[in-house]
């Protein structure tokens, strides 16, 4: 049985992802702004760190990603990773871990549907597109929806999930280490595979990383607390 409470609580976080920007203060904005200028720059050297890449292929490197990372920007590890640690949540008791596991597969959702509205607009050819890697290959919103370079998707929901996890876990020092290292070996896979650009990479993450912390921010309003009106079960108390 779905719980409404839970699903109102999704919906939340769903409105503040989207009206985030009109909440930002000014510093939020000149680190907004600085990521977009960054993103500009490192165009010009998308090609660059593109050759770099492919001419440092190895096996070991080739499985490694294959195998040990990019699954977790796709969500074949992460979505599973959450699930154990909402079952395992009920074996231990612990309702930081429940709620930490609920977000982080809100974030991963949020971050793949936002990445996948801004590739619609963008339309940016992938370097394993076309004749000749080109990343001044931008179409626009009416081309052909085969060109989603722009921006990296894996790259925005691993570091959705990450930023949920590190934040409710942060006086655990290795905890945002372990995370933020695998969000960004994932998102530099992305460059090794020959996926993505750099810039991709960059501002996916960047993405990625603010949906992780409106959600998380909001996680903190919420509570659930044992028990409800109808009887058992919990009650979720959102502070406004």
């Amino acid at each position: 049985m779905i719980d409404l409470r839970l699903v109102k609580s999704g919906l939340i976080d769903a409105r503040d992802v989207v009206i985030a920007p009109g909440r930002w203060n000014e510093v939020q904005w000149a680190v907004a702004f600085g990521v977009a200028g960054l993103t500009i720059g490192l165009v010009t050297q998308d090609l660059v760190v593109q050759q770099f890449a492919q001419s440092h292929q190895t096996a070991i490197l080739d499985a490694v990603t294959k195998y040990g990372l990019e699954p977790w920007g796709s969500g074949l590890y992460t979505l599973p990773a959450l699930g154990i640690m909402y079952g395992v949540s009920f074996a231990i008791h612990d309702k930081k871990a429940r709620m930490t596991a609920l977000k982080g597969v809100e974030a991963f959702a949020y971050a793949a549907i936002a990445t996948q509205i801004l590739k619609q607009v963008f339309h940016r050819e992938r370097p394993n597109q076309g004749d000749a890697p080109d990343p001044f290959a931008w179409y626009g919103p009416i081309a052909p929806i085969s060109y989603t370079s722009f921006p990296s998707g894996h790259s925005a929901a691993i570091f959705a999930v990450a930023t949920v996890i590190a934040s409710a876990y942060k006086k655990t020092v290795w905890v945002p280490v372990l995370c933020y290292s695998l969000a960004s070996l994932t998102a530099l896979s992305r460059i090794y595979n020959n996926e993505h650009w750099l810039s991709d990479v960059v501002m996916g993450s960047a993405i990625g990383f603010a949906i992780g912390r409106t959600v998380f921010n909001n996680s903190v309003r919420l509570k659930l607390l044992p028990g409800s009106p109808t009887g058992a079960g919990l009650t979720l108390v959102y502070r406004l």
